[in-house]
C-alpha cells in the first residue's frame, strides 16, 4: 500500500513538475522517433558476411523500410563486445558482421552511414562500452578501460559523419562475483568518470554531435549497476539526451494487483529530469503480443504502445525509440504496430467538402503520411445511403438532393467528407418556331 501510495504522488509531482517547462511533445509531434538495430539483427537484415554489392542493397532497403515506418533516427550497433563492423585500429571485427571476425574488403559503418543519410535519417553509433562477452566485461574501475572505450568513440567521430555516440543499458556486471562487494557509490563514481570522458571527446569533435544514454527503466537498478541517471539529468557535461527503457505495460502484475508501471516510471523520470534535458522513451515492441505472466497487457491489448505514445505526448518528453526494428515486421506484433503505425500516421482525403449533382458519382481518396500504409485497405461510410452511398473503393453516388457525410477509416486513422447533393437538373424542351 505505501508503495502505491508514492507512486501516485511522483505521478501528481510530475504533473506539476511539467507545468510551464517546455511543450514540444504537447504540439503533437515527436523531435525524435527512433528504433534500435541490433547485432542480433544482422543475419536476418542480410548484412553478415555479404558482399560489397549485397550489402548496399540490403543496407539501402534496412533504411527505406525505417523510414517508411515513420521513423527518423536509427541507433545501429557499432560495438556490441568489445568489437567494430568498421575495420578499427582499436578493437577487432564483430563476427556479428563477418565471418569469425574476418576483416571485410569494404568499410560496413560507412556505406550504413551514407545510406541511412539518404533516407533522411539520423544516425547514432550504438556501442555497449563495458561488455566483452555475456559473462566478462572490462574492469569499469581501470584507466585503461577507459583509455579503450575513449580511444573508440574517439576513432569513430573522427573518420564517420555519425550524428551521435549513443549507449545501452550495460554498466556494472551482475553476474561476476569480484566485482560484488563494489558499492554502490563507487560504482557510480567509477563509470561517471568514463561518462564524462566520453562526452567531453564526443564534445571536442563538434558540438552538434550528441551522446546519450538509454539506461533501465528502473533507477534503483541503474543506480545498483553504477549508472548514476539522476547526476546525468541534474547536472552538465554527462549526456545531451536519456532514453529510459520503459519496458512494461498499464497491466503489470506487482504484489499481485495490476499496476500502471508504465505510467509510474513515465512519471519518475520526468521527475527527475531535473535539466529538462531532451528525453525519448524506449519502448517495448518485442514483447508485442507476447504472453508474459508478470505483464499479461503485452498479450490481452493491441495498443500498449499506441497509449503509451499519447501519454509520452501529452507531457515534456520529446520522442520515443522502439526496441528493436525487426519485431516492426514480426507477425505476433502485427497488430501492435497497426496501431503504432496509425498513431504517428496521418491520412487525408482528397477532398474534405464536395458538390455533386443526384444521379453523379465521384471518386474520393484516401492517402497516407507513411509509405508503409500505402495501399492499405480504407473503410468507407455513409451517414445516409438514401442521399448517396459510397462503395467500398470509395466512390460515391449521389441520389437525391440534400447532405451527407462520407467517413473514411483505418485503424486509429478517421477522416471525413462533406457531401452536398443538388437536386437533378431538370431536361429543357426546345420548341420550334414556325414563320
Amino acid at each position: 500500500m505505501k508503495r502505491i501510495t508514492i507512486a501516485a504522488a511522483l505521478v501528481c509531482m510530475a504533473l506539476i513538475a511539467g507545468l510551464g517547462r517546455r511543450t514540444t511533445a504537447q504540439a503533437g509531434s515527436f523531435s525524435t522517433r527512433g528504433v534500435w538495430v541490433s547485432c542480433f539483427e544482422y543475419a536476418d537484415l542480410g548484412l553478415n558476411d555479404k558482399s560489397e554489392s549485397v550489402f548496399r542493397k540490403n543496407a539501402n532497403l534496412l533504411f527505406s523500410r525505417i523510414k517508411a515506418n515513420g521513423c527518423n533516427t536509427v541507433y545501429f550497433h557499432v560495438r556490441s563486445y568489445d568489437d567494430a563492423i568498421y575495420p578499427s585500429s582499436v578493437v577487432g571485427w564483430s563476427t556479428r558482421i563477418s565471418k569469425k571476425g574476418k576483416a571485410l574488403p569494404y568499410d560496413p559503418l560507412k556505406i550504413l552511414i551514407d545510406s541511412a543519410h539518404r533516407y533522411g535519417l539520423s544516425f547514432h553509433a550504438w556501442m555497449n562500452p563495458y561488455r566483452v562477452t555475456q559473462k566478462k566485461v572490462l574492469n569499469p574501475a581501470s584507466d585503461k578501460t577507459n583509455e579503450r572505450i575513449v580511444a573508440q568513440v574517439k576513432e569513430i567521430v573522427n573518420k564517420y559523419k555519425v550524428d551521435g555516440i549513443h549507449f545501452d543499458d550495460y554498466f556494472y556486471p551482475t553476474n561476476e562475483k569480484k566485482y560484488k562487494k563494489v558499492k554502490k557509490a563507487t560504482r557510480m563514481k567509477h563509470v561517471n568518470v568514463m561518462v564524462r570522458k566520453v562526452y567531453d571527446t564526443v564534445k571536442k569533435k563538434s558540438s552538434r554531435l550528441k551522446f546519450g544514454i538509454s539506461p533501465a527503466g528502473s533507477m534503483d537498478y541503474c543506480e545498483s549497476i553504477g549508472a548514476d541517471v539522476k547526476t546525468w539529468m541534474s547536472s552538465s557535461g554527462y549526456v545531451d539526451y536519456i532514453v529510459p527503457q520503459i519496458y512494461w505495460s498499464d497491466q503489470y502484475i506487482m504484489l499481485g494487483k495490476k499496476t500502471a508501471l508504465f505510467k509510474e516510471r513515465l512519471a519518475e523520470w520526468r521527475l527527475y529530469n531535473k535539466r529538462d534535458i531532451p528525453m525519448y522513451i524506449g519502448l517495448a515492441l518485442y514483447k508485442a503480443g507476447e504472453s508474459l505472466k508478470e505483464d499479461p497487457g503485452w498479450r490481452k491489448k493491441s495498443s500498449n504502445i499506441a497509449n503509451q505514445l499519447s501519454q509520452i505526448r501529452a507531457g515534456n518528453t520529446e520522442g520515443y525509440v522502439l526496441f528493436s526494428y525487426l519485431d516492426l515486421y514480426r507477425s505476433g506484433a502485427a497488430k501492435e504496430v497497426k496501431n503504432y503505425l496509425t498513431t504517428v500516421g496521418k491520412m487525408s482525403l482528397n477532398k474534405k467538402k464536395k458538390t455533386i449533382r443526384a444521379g453523379k458519382a465521384y471518386r474520393l481518396r484516401a492517402s497516407f503520411s507513411l509509405t508503409r500504409l500505402k495501399g492499405k485497405t480504407v473503410t468507407w461510410k455513409s451517414s445516409n445511403k438514401k442521399i448517396a452511398s459510397v462503395t467500398k473503393n470509395g466512390r460515391i453516388r449521389a441520389k437525391k438532393k440534400g447532405k451527407v457525410t462520407i467517413y473514411a477509416s483505418y485503424g486509429r486513422l478517421k477522416k471525413k467528407c462533406v457531401v452536398k447533393v443538388l437536386a437533378k437538373k431538370k431536361k429543357s424542351s426546345k420548341k420550334s418556331k414556325k414563320k
